[in-house]
């Protein structure tokens, strides 16, 4: 019966020595987070912009949450879905990452949604702004800190109609899906205002020319837009060649006058009234060390990517910290992701708990030269918007 205990004590002994050892590996183990971005191709700035402000979190946080050690991986997806898909199984099988980041393309977030959710990582997206990521194709595995298509873009639609005095407007957008999703919620939301659209125009991508269009545009109030990068640039300066700035304001999506080619726009732009969830100009203790920091790593003025990047690592780390750095208790870190709530560089941040997409401020903002630059100039705030489908 001695012999008996002994041995039962040594089991017990040895069994509790295992666990001991198990836990301190994993909690030596440094936490590794995967970042999907394009780092190639037309979209590069995108993803260097995003990446660039997300390592300004972690460099805040020392690379450390809950005691870890934190490193971050970052695999170009090219834009490509089939890429995308291909770079996401290596970071989970090769690289063993314990999260995943980042997706800047809608086509490539869907080409790895059911990957992800069968593989039960953990997913942060940092611009992909398809509605259905977090509609119909939601998991709990799926969280967004960017924005759903139309999400920024639905307050212009009544701040148009009844602020501005537009009772008739035309609406401009590319056709791809972000293109087709912002045009409805701006139509839904200025209509259900007392607005009418007189006529919707999609363009292809890359136009370089929009004159067939805009000489056979109809007498309106205004023009709303929705347009990014080079075509951007290209419809502010030919709305103003041909003479409509000045007999139809331009309304637009915050994309149209990014911060990262607003000079190119010149005075075109000058007077363009826009949303967006982030503005560089935002006077709180965050975004003037955010502002600084990323002036200081990039040498240009953050816009809503560098927001989106930094925030998306704020929010990763913040939920790291409420559960001790335990990232193998998956279900303790979807928790903590969901209820995460902190100050960020565009106000306070949080999710939507139904749809897990971020709920933010809108910010109105005008284009005006302040000591001879550029800047969107905060002149109204909608307060906490949600995707639109949510507060239906």
């Amino acid at each position: 019966m001695k012999k008996f205990r002994t041995l039962k004590t040594t089991i017990v002994a040895a069994l509790c020595l295992v666990a001991f050892l198990g836990t301190s590996y994993a909690s030596d183990k440094p936490i590794k987070i995967g970042v999907l971005l394009p780092f190639s191709g037309v979209q590069a700035i995108v993803g260097e912009t995003i990446f660039k402000a997300m390592e300004i979190a972690f460099e805040d946080a020392n690379y450390q949450a809950g005691g870890r050690k934190l490193i971050l991986v970052k695999e170009d997806t090219e834009m490509n879905p089939k890429m995308g898909l291909t770079k996401a199984r290596k970071l989970v099988e090769r690289d063993q990452v314990d999260i995943l980041s980042g997706l800047v393309s809608s086509a490539v977030a869907y080409a790895i949604r059911d990957y992800v959710v069968a593989q039960k990582i953990p997913l942060v997206i940092a611009n992909a702004g398809a509605q259905g990521l977090t509609r119909e194709k939601a998991s709990k595995y799926i969280f967004r800190t960017a924005f759903a298509n139309g999400q920024y873009v639905g307050p212009l639609g009544p701040y148009s109609a009844n602020k501005m005095g537009l009772k008739e407007m035309a609406v401009f957008c590319p056709d791809y899906a972000a293109g087709h999703e912002k045009a409805s919620v701006f139509t839904e939301r200025y209509t259900k205002a007392g607005g009418t659209v007189t006529e919707t125009v999609f363009t292809k991508l890359g136009i370089e020319d929009f004159g067939p269009y805009m000489t056979k545009l109809k007498k309106a109030d205004g023009v709303f837009a929705f347009y990014s990068g080079g075509d951007a640039i290209k419809f502010v300066k030919q709305y103003n060649d041909y003479g409509l700035k000045s007999k139809m304001p331009l309304v637009a999506d915050g994309s149209v006058v990014d911060e990262v080619f607003i000079d190119s726009l010149g005075d075109a732009a000058i007077g363009i009234i826009s949303s967006m969830h982030y503005s560089a100009t935002l006077d709180n203790p965050e975004n003037k060390k955010f502002v600084s920091k990323f002036r200081a790593k990039d040498g240009r003025m953050p816009n809503g990517f560098a927001r989106q990047g930094y925030t998306t690592g704020a929010a990763i780390i913040h939920a790291l910290n409420a559960i001790k750095g335990k990232i193998e208790d998956k279900e303790a870190f979807l928790e903590a992701l969901k209820n995460a709530e902190f100050n960020d560089p565009a106000g306070k941040f949080r999710f939507d708990k139904k749809t897990q997409n971020i709920i933010f401020d809108v910010y109105i903002r005008k284009v005006e030269k302040v000591d001879g630059q550029l800047v969107n100039t905060i002149i109204d705030v909608v307060k906490d918007q949600a995707d639109v489908w949510t507060s239906k």
